[in-house]
């Protein structure tokens, strides 16, 4: 084998974590005033990582309860802090799954049957999602003192910081602008 089922495992919740951060960055660029071109590619890039990120989180946790060295079984995987192997850590980890589900189930199935005041609550349940997986990857990885792997996280914190900023800024200039459109 390639590679062993451990580095399989680290790889894929790497990968899922690259997938999801994507997800974000171009969910936050979509909706920016400031990038008004190109936001059809944005969304379809959005939804595509989304579901990448979801894809491989799935196979990360199956491949979980096969591995030989620290297996997990069903209920180590669905029941938050209940794993033998860095129970908080694994928790967080599971929580950031149910949060991340949460969030493509309300945006993809369900999204036509809530009001859009209580969808976009829940969406941004990304975030704390996104952020639980950043400390549970940090925190349980085996590579996380690799400096690829450093360079990795933070660069994938740097760009979500700056499109979050560039969301903000946009949003204030929005609402800049059509206070200034009304006093006219």
């Amino acid at each position: 084998m390639l590679f062993s089922t451990w580095e399989w495992i680290r790889l894929l919740g790497l990968l899922s974590y690259f997938y999801f951060s994507m997800s974000i960055f171009f969910g936050l660029l979509r909706k920016s005033s400031t990038l008004k071109s190109n936001k059809n590619l944005y969304f379809q890039l959005h939804q595509m990582s989304g579901w990448m990120g979801f894809i491989t989180v799935i196979v990360h946790l199956l491949l979980l309860m096969i591995d030989q060295y620290e297996p997990y079984t069903i209920s180590d995987i669905v029941l938050p802090f209940s794993a033998n192997y860095q129970a908080l850590l694994s928790g967080l980890g599971t929580i950031a799954f149910y949060l991340f589900l949460i969030v493509l189930v309300t945006s993809d199935i369900w999204i036509n049957k809530l009001k859009f005041s209580l969808w976009k609550k829940m969406h941004f349940l990304v975030l704390p999602a996104w952020i639980l997986s950043l400390i549970h990857g940090l925190f349980i990885g085996t590579d996380t003192n690799q400096m690829l792997v450093i360079l990795f996280y933070s660069s994938t914190v740097m760009v979500i910081i700056i499109a979050l900023l560039v969301r903000l800024m946009s949003d204030g200039f929005k609402k800049k602008d059509q206070k200034q459109g009304v006093s006219k």
